[in-house]
C-alpha cells in the first residue's frame, strides 16, 4: 500500500495544477498518512508478543520447551511437577493425580532418544475485532525411544488465550500413544468415556501380551536348548507342572546356580521374561519378570522329577 501511495503521489505531482494546489496537498497528505498507518500497524502485529495477536514462532518455542519438560517428568516419574503445568480449572475439574499415576504405569523405562517436536499450530480459536479472544495450540513429540525398547508419542494441547475464562490458560491435555499410535493414556481434559475406553483397550492388550508365547528348555551342562512355541500342547503341560511344584523358600545365592541341570525360561508375546526356573539337585531358583531371584527347596519331588525327565527328552 505504501508503494501504491508513492506511485499516486508521483503521478499527481506530474500533472500538477496550480489552481488546485490546496486540494492536491490535502489529498497527498491523506495518502501519506494512510500508508504510514498501515505500515506501522503491520509492524505492531508482527512484533507483539501478546498471544492475542499472531505469534506462531513464540508459541511454537513454548510448546517445544513444555514437551521436553513433560518427557523429563515421565522419565523421573515426577507427578508434582507435571501436575503443576496444567491450567487451574483443569486441575479443579479432573482427577489429574489419578490420570498421571496411570500414565506413568503405561510409560515403561526412561528415554534414550527424546524424539522430535512437530508443532501443529492453532487447534481452535475465536477472533474478535482482529485479535484472538480464545485460542488453543497443539504440538507433538514424536519417536521417543526408551531403554525398554519401546516407542512413545506425546501430544499436548494448551490454551494460550481465553478472555472469558482467564484461569483456563495453561496446559489442557496430554495424550500418550505408543509407536503404533495406539492410545496409552490421557491426562487433563477428556470427553465422556475417553479414559474408560483407553484403559479397557490397554487391559485387553496387556492380557494378550502377558500370555505365554514360548518356553525355552535348556540343558545346563551342554547349553543345548529347545523352544516350545505357542500352539504346542507341551507349553500348557510344562507351565502347569512349573506352577504346581510344592517348594519351601530358603536363603540361597546366585553362585549355587552357576552350574545347573535344567532351566525353563517362560516368555510372553513380546518376547519378554515372565519367569525363569533354574533347577539343580532338588533346588530351584525362580527369576520373576523384574529379574528378582527367589530360592526354593523342592518338597514335591515327583513333579520336579517329571519336569527333569521331560527336559531330558528334549535337550539330552
Amino acid at each position: 500500500m505504501f508503494g501504491l501511495a508513492c506511485a499516486n503521489l508521483f503521478n499527481l505531482m506530474k500533472n500538477y495544477n496550480y489552481r488546485q494546489e490546496a486540494e492536491m496537498k490535502k489529498y497527498i497528505l491523506s495518502l501519506l498518512v494512510i500508508a504510514i498507518v498501515c505500515v506501522a500497524g503491520c509492524g505492531l502485529k508482527a512484533h507483539n508478543n501478546d498471544s492475542h495477536y499472531i505469534n506462531a514462532e513464540q508459541e511454537g518455542n513454548d510448546s517445544e520447551k513444555m514437551l521436553y519438560e513433560i518427557l523429563q517428568c515421565f522419565n523421573d516419574k515426577d507427578a508434582d511437577r507435571l501436575k503443576g503445568m496444567f491450567a487451574p480449572d483443569i486441575k479443579d475439574k479432573y482427577d489429574i493425580d489419578g490420570q498421571i499415576n496411570y500414565a506413568f504405569k503405561m510409560y515403561n523405562g526412561e528415554s534414550v532418544y527424546d524424539g522430535e517436536v512437530r508443532n501443529g499450530g492453532i487447534a481452535s480459536s475465536t477472533i474478535k475485532d482482529g485479535i484472538y479472544i480464545e485460542k488453543t495450540v497443539d504440538a507433538v513429540l514424536n519417536g521417543i525411544k526408551t531403554n525398554q525398547e519401546e516407542t512413545f508419542r506425546i501430544t499436548i494441547i494448551r490454551r494460550v488465550v481465553d478472555d472469558a475464562v482467564p484461569q483456563a490458560v495453561g496446559l489442557e491435555k496430554i495424550y500418550l500413544q505408543d509407536g503404533d499410535y495406539k492410545a496409552k493414556a490421557v491426562i487433563g481434559k477428556t470427553y465422556r468415556g475417553e479414559e474408560t475406553d483407553i484403559r479397557q483397550q490397554n487391559q485387553t492388550f496387556s492380557d494378550d501380551v502377558d500370555e505365554t508365547a514360548s518356553i525355552i528348555v535348556t540343558n545346563g551342562q551342554t547349553d543345548k536348548d529347545k523352544v516350545l512355541q505357542n500352539g504346542n500342547e507341551n507349553i500348557i503341560y510344562v507351565e502347569n507342572l512349573l506352577q504346581s511344584m510344592n517348594m519351601t523358600p530358603y536363603e540361597g545365592n546366585e553362585e549355587e546356580y552357576s552350574q545347573y541341570d535344567y532351566k525353563f525360561t517362560v516368555l510372553n508375546r513380546k518376547n519378554q521374561l515372565k519367569s525363569m526356573y533354574t533347577m539343580t539337585n532338588n533346588h530351584c531358583c525362580i527369576t520373576d519378570k523384574d529379574y528378582k531371584d527367589t530360592y526354593y527347596t523342592i518338597d514335591d519331588t515327583s513333579t520336579y522329577n517329571e519336569l527333569i525327565e521331560f527336559a531330558k527328552s528334549l535337550v539330552d
